[in-house]
C-alpha cells in the first residue's frame, strides 16, 4: 500500500544534512554527501531529521516514496550480525531521549551494502535502485524489492539479488514507529550506507540503536567515524597491498558552525619526514591507491576553497612484514629461585618506534629434552612477560600482531636451577642428578652432594654426567639429600656476575 503524500508538494527544494547546499533530488550527490553513524554501548546518538524535501527521491527499493531523505553510513569494527532499532521523533526537550510525552514519528528507511568506503563515487551506479528476483542482472525494478515487516528473511537470504541490505516501512503511521535493519554477516572494515525518510515532514531527530550488543556472534560498529578527520593513527599491514585510507570533515551546528569539507587533497610523506607532496588525482576523502609505506595526509576545504578547521590529519601506513627488530630479554630474578619472570624486550628502528608501531606479540619456546629441539610453551600473546617459568632452555618468539611473515627469535635464554628429584633405577628416564644449565658460567661452578648428617658424598662436575645415587659404589637409599653450589650470578641483580653460594635439597627415589 502506498502512502499518500500531503496536499502541499515542495516542487523546488535545496537541502543538506548540517547545512550544507546541495540538490536534494540528486541521488547521486546526496548518497556521496552521507554522514558517519554508529551505535555503541557508550553512544546512543541521535541526529537531525531531514524536513522541506517531501519529493525526496522518488520510488527506491521497497520504498513508493522516500520524502526527506536522510543519510548516514556506519562502519563495522567486530564482525557479526547487527540488527538496529530505527526511530524518529519530535525531540521537544532537546534531550536526545525519546520521553513519554514526545510524538513519534513515522521512519522508513533502505540500506546498502558492503563497501569499501563510506564514499560512493557513483552512487548511481552502486546503490540498487530495484532488486533482481530471478537473478538475471536484467529488469532490476523497485516492484520486486518487500518490505521486511511481510518477509523477514527476503534480504537477510539475499533474495533480491543485489546491494540491497535491507529495507522497511510501516504502511501507516499507527502501525509501528520502529523499523527493524539488520546486517547478517558484516566484517570488520566494511561500509554501509543508510538511507532514512521523514514522511511526516517534521522536525526530530533520529536513532539507530544496536540492539544486539554483547549477544553471541553480535558485531559492533566503529565510533571513531564519528570524529573529523581520518578515524585510524596509523596502518600496520602485513604484506597486503593497495590499501583504501579514508577520513571526512564533516559539518558542525557547533557552537561555533563548521562548514563541511567539499573538496579534498591527499598528500604523502616519507615515514618520519615532513616533506609531503601533493598525490595527482587523489581529490576524493578515500585514496584506494596506498601501494607503499608512509605517511599520508587528508586535507579538506569548504565551499570557498578555505581549509576547514580539523584540516589537515594523517595516518601513518607500515608494511610491517618488512620491518627488521631484535628480540632481547631480562630475568629479575636470582638463580635457584625456581620460578622465573621472563621479560621480552624489543629493539627496532626509531622511526618505527616513533610512529607507534608497538603491537607485537610474544611466544614463549623450550627445549623439553635438551636436544636441540625447541618446541612451545606458551602460545602467543600480547603482554611481553612470561611468569612462574621453570629452570631450562627457552626461545622468545616475536612478531608484529596477526603477521606471521615475520617472526624473530631470541637468542637462547639458559635459566640455572636443579632438578628436585632423580630415579636412579634403570629405566632410562631421570638416572642422574645435577644443575639444569650449568653451561653458561664464566668459571666452573662447584657441586657437593651431602647425606642428611652433613657428609659429603660426591663433588660434582656440573658439565659431566651427574650424580648416579652411589657413594664407593654401594647404592644410597631413598632420602632426601642437601646440595651446595657455588657459581656466578647471572640475574640482572648482579650484572658484573659475582661469585655466590646456594644450598638447597632433593629427593632421591628408587
Amino acid at each position: 500500500m502506498t502512502k499518500l503524500l500531503p496536499q502541499i508538494l515542495l516542487l523546488s527544494v535545496l537541502f543538506f544534512l548540517n547545512s550544507a547546499l546541495i540538490n536534494a533530488q540528486d541521488f547521486d550527490v546526496a548518497c556521496r554527501n552521507a554522514q558517519p553513524f554508529c551505535s555503541d554501548a557508550s553512544l546512543e546518538l541521535t541526529f537531525p531529521n531531514t524536513i522541506g524535501d517531501i519529493d525526496g527521491l522518488g520510488e527506491v527499493g521497497c520504498l513508493n516514496t522516500t520524502p526527506n531523505p536522510s543519510w548516514y553510513f556506519l562502519l563495522i569494527d567486530e564482525s557479526g550480525e547487527l540488527v538496529f532499532d530505527i526511530r524518529q521523533w519530535m525531540d521537544t526537550d532537546g534531550d536526545n531521549r525519546l520521553d513519554r510525552d514526545e510524538r513519534q514519528l513515522d521512519v522508513d528507511f533502505i540500506a546498502w551494502g558492503p563497501f569499501q568506503t563510506s564514499f560512493i563515487v557513483n552512487c548511481d551506479d552502486e546503490l540498487s535502485r530495484g532488486c533482481d528476483l530471478n537473478g538475471d542482472g536484467d529488469n532490476i525494478r523497485p516492484a520486486e524489492c518487500v518490505n521486511n515487516a511481510d518477509e523477514p528473511d527476503f534480504y537477510i537470504g539475499d533474495e533480491d539479488n543485489t546491494n540491497i541490505v535491507d529495507c522497511s516501512y510501516a504502511r501507516t503511521s499507527d502501525d509501528n514507529f520502529i523499523e527493524t535493519f539488520t546486517i547478517p554477516n558484516a566484517q570488520t572494515g566494511e561500509f554501509y550506507i543508510v538511507l532514512i525518510t521523514n514522511f511526516s515532514d517534521e522536525a526530530g531527530v533520529i536513532q539507530l540503536e544496536q540492539t544486539n550488543l554483547g549477544e553471541d556472534g553480535a558485531g559492533t560498529t566503529d565510533c571513531s567515524v564519528l570524529e573529523p578527520g581520518i578515524p585510524q593513527d596509523r596502518i600496520a599491514t602485513c604484506g597486503e597491498f593497495p590499501l583504501t585510507i579514508e577520513g571526512r570533515f564533516p559539518a558542525s551546528t557547533g557552537p561555533p558552525a563548521v562548514p563541511a569539507a567539499e573538496t579534498f587533497q591527499w598528500s604523502r610523506a616519507d615515514l618520519g619526514d615532513t616533506n609531503f607532496v601533493d598525490i595527482p588525482g587523489a581529490t576524493f576523502p578515500f585514496y584506494d591507491n596506498v601501494t607503499s609505506n608512509g605517511i599520508y595526509r587528508l586535507r579538506g576545504f569548504d565551499v570557498n576553497d578555505v581549509e576547514v578547521p580539523d584540516s589537515p590529519d594523517q595516518v601513518s601506513v607500515l608494511d610491517v612484514s618488512q620491518i627488521t627488530f631484535q628480540v632481547g630479554y631480562n630475568i629479575t630474578e636470582e638463580s635457584f629461585s625456581g620460578s622465573y619472570t621472563i621479560t621480552a624486550e624489543i629493539s627496532t628502528d626509531p622511526i618505527v618506534e616513533a610512529e607507534g608501531f608497538t603491537d607485537f606479540e610474544y611466544r614463549l619456546d623450550r627445549d623439553v629434552n635438551m636436544d636441540g629441539n625447541f618446541v612451545e610453551s606458551r602460545p602467543y600473546q600480547s603482554s611481553p612477560i612470561f611468569e612462574g617459568v621453570p629452570p631450562g632452555d627457552y626461545r622468545i618468539v616475536a612478531r608484529y600482531v596477526n603477521c606471521p611473515d615475520n617472526e624473530r627469535t631470541s637468542v637462547d635464554i639458559m635459566i640455572l636451577g636443579y632438578p628436585k628429584y632423580f630415579t636412579p633405577n634403570g629405566d632410562g628416564f631421570h638416572e642422574t642428578w645435577n644443575l639444569i644449565n650449568p653451561e653458561d658460567q664464566p668459571t666452573p661452578a662447584l657441586v657437593y652432594i651431602f647425606d642428611r648428617q652433613g657428609k659429603l658424598l660426591k663433588q660434582l662436575n656440573p658439565t659431566g654426567a651427574g650424580w648416579d645415587g652411589t657413594y664407593n659404589g654401594n647404592l644410597m637409599p631413598s632420602s632426601q639429600y642437601w646440595f651446595r653450589v657455588e657459581f656466578n650470578e647471572q640475574s640482572d641483580r648482579d650484572p658484573n656476575r659475582g661469585r655466590r653460594v646456594f644450598a638447597g635439597s632433593f629427593s632421591l627415589i628408587r
